[in-house]
């Protein structure tokens, strides 16, 4: 049985034409489940925590005891409005296309192909609902790694390059940080002298952190470079000459394989602290973690196996690179379960035109089915 064009094409715009933006997968869950059960695969779908978001899994079982490969997505979208999806010149267009509903439709292809083959283990299709940020970050992934449920190696679909594998990213949390002072917004000229002033004091925040990223330049990460510092929001007063109480600031904090969200924690209430302790402003940090750091050895048997599938199927080498992007893959990495990335490579994501072509949904699944075999045994 070989990987069908048409089923990868149809089962991509029948999910990208659910509409599913992070906290309210349901319906998109639902029609997964659905054909994932049509494959003929044993589903659970996992209410209980996540109503709104379920998680689905499907399994697939071998003829004899082997380990368990899961093939990892997501099925929530950022909340970004798109055109009517629709298919034109063998792409799929639409919200997820590429972002990655295409990916699972290959995954899904992918159990079909293996179904009544003869092989080892199981293979296990994971479909999550809570990735995108800040609506999501992993929760339900998380959730599920921690409750019992594990796997000897993931596959996380997305995150693909051309050519390329993904062997380390950075971790990223969000920063919001208030900075504020005791009592009332006074008038200008009613303010008594002295008056600690926020917007000052995050003037202070601004500058610490740039000086900070300046410092981090020096130090390149082998694989994913330089760990940042970022301010993409700034927030404060209220009219012209009146003495403002508060301020916020929103942004990342970006780090390296080897660095951990604690570590970061510590560095950036010191820095804070310092700047608090200078303009008589309290500093108040609320650091969330987005996604860990992820890395997985460039000889590990998993990284390789991958890269003799690509091969077989492509005749091209992928080679390993690091990205500051982040995804899934640190959820499985943080469980112990080595992980690799690879998927559909589309185009568009979180931008106004979304696609993906059925060519790059054709190639990833037969590059899984290549995998498969070489694991499941």
């Amino acid at each position: 049985m070989s990987v069908d064009a048409g089923r990868l094409r149809d089962l991509t715009l029948d999910l990208v034409r659910v509409e599913s933006p992070t906290g309210e997968t349901r319906a998109a869950a639902d029609l997964y489940a659905a054909r994932l059960e049509e494959l003929g695969m044993e589903v659970e779908v996992q209410r209980d925590v996540f109503p709104a978001t379920p998680t689905v899994i499907g399994r697939l079982r071998g003829t004899r005891p082997g380990p368990r490969v899961v093939l990892n997505g997501h099925l929530d979208t950022v909340p970004i409005p798109h055109a009517e999806p629709r298919i034109d010149a063998d792409r799929v267009y639409g919200r997820g296309a590429a972002d990655m509903k295409g990916a699972l439709a290959s995954a899904a292809e992918t159990a079909r192909v293996l179904r009544g083959t003869d092989f080892a283990g199981e293979l296990a299709i994971v479909a999550i609902g809570l990735h995108e940020a800040p609506g999501g970050r992993g929760e339900d992934l998380t959730h599920l790694l921690r409750s019992g449920f594990t796997a000897d190696y993931a596959v996380v679909c997305e995150l693909a390059q051309p050519g390329k594998v993904v062997v380390a990213h950075m971790g990223q949390a969000t920063a919001e940080i208030t900075v504020s002072r005791p009592g009332m917004p006074t008038h200008e000229l009613q303010t008594a002298p002295g008056t600690p002033h926020p917007l000052l004091a995050a003037a202070r925040v601004v500058d610490a952190i740039r000086r900070r990223t300046t410092e981090l330049a020096r130090e390149e990460h082998p694989w994913v470079g330089a760990e940042t510092y970022f301010v993409g929001e700034l927030h404060g007063g209220d009219f012209y000459n009146r003495f403002p109480v508060s301020c916020r600031i929103v942004g990342t904090r970006r780090w390296a394989p080897g660095n951990s969200l604690a570590a970061v924690e510590e560095e950036y209430r010191a820095l804070l602290a310092e700047v608090a302790a200078e303009s008589g402003c309290e500093i108040e940090l609320d650091l969330r973690l987005v996604r860990g750091e992820y890395g997985i050895d460039p000889e590990h048997e998993l990284v390789r196996a991958l890269q003799a599938a690509h091969e077989e199927v492509t005749g091209r080498a992928l080679e390993p690179v690091g990205w500051k992007v982040v995804a899934d893959g640190a959820v499985f990495n943080a469980a112990g379960i080595p992980t690799v990335y690879h998927g559909p490579v589309g185009s568009g994501a979180h931008a106004d035109v979304e696609y993906v072509e059925v060519a790059e949904l054709e190639r990833a699944a037969r590059v899984y089915t290549a995998l498969l075999p070489r694991l499941l045994r």
